[in-house]
């Protein structure tokens, strides 16, 4: 189902990162983060704006690629949640 924005995705999950940046986090995507850094935003704002304003992918299927991206087994690794999105929306991301 089609989601209308990133709150809508982290409000699917409970996540309460209590060590912020510890060993490990940079190779691995947080879906559900709700405090002063969002993963889901920062891919979205530095990954998927810029092939917005392009305009090879538009927001909607933006949003729907990282919500689908999200159901990938966790730990997500950041490596196969890009290979995912690249997949779902048909375009290099990196």
């Amino acid at each position: 189902m089609a989601v209308s924005s990133i709150k809508e995705i982290n409000d699917k999950f409970s996540y309460d990162d209590k060590v912020s940046g510890g060993e490990g986090d940079g190779v691995k995507v947080s879906c559900g983060q709700h405090g002063s850094y969002n993963e889901l935003s920062y891919i979205y704002t530095t990954l998927l704006q810029p092939l917005i304003d392009k305009k090879k992918i538009t927001k909607q299927e933006a949003l729907d690629a990282l919500d689908e991206a999200c159901d990938l087994p966790q730990p997500r690794m950041r490596e196969a949640y890009y290979d995912k999105l690249e997949e779902l929306l048909g375009v290099a991301i990196r």
